[in-house]
């Protein structure tokens, strides 16, 4: 014996747009928009105070006596 003669899955019609999927569709943007501006909130949260040690090792790479050898300057005027 069913007891659920009815179940909500079983539904064909029209809901009016009222389902998730089509309000999913309709605010992607918005949807979108809000988790990248979450994920990279989270990221400088995380990394913040790290990403200095990161740049300074990247300024001392670039900044080294074999990089500084390859390195052109432009004639002076």
């Amino acid at each position: 014996m069913n007891t659920l003669p009815h179940s909500p899955t079983d539904r064909t019609e029209n809901d009016g747009g009222r389902s998730l999927s089509t309000w999913v569709q309709r605010h992607l943007a918005r949807i979108s928009e809000s988790f990248w501006f979450c994920l990279t909130f989270v990221l400088f949260l995380l990394m913040g105070p790290f990403s200095a040690i990161v740049v300074l090792i990247g300024l001392g790479s670039l900044a080294s006596e074999e990089n500084r050898a390859r390195m052109n300057e432009p004639a002076s005027l």
